[in-house]
């Protein structure tokens, strides 16, 4: 019976690492976040 085999992890399509494409999204979502609190308070 054998255990379960180690799959390495290949690197993501663009950016070069996962803690690059981690970093990307992290930004994304903060800059997304921040322009709907500006259009918010801009409609109030």
């Amino acid at each position: 019976m054998q255990g379960p085999r180690e799959v390495p992890d290949e690197p993501p399509p663009f950016l070069g690492s996962w803690n690059r494409v981690y970093l990307a999204v992290l930004l994304y979502l903060c800059v997304i976040i921040f322009f709907c609190y500006g259009f918010t308070r801009a409609l109030e």
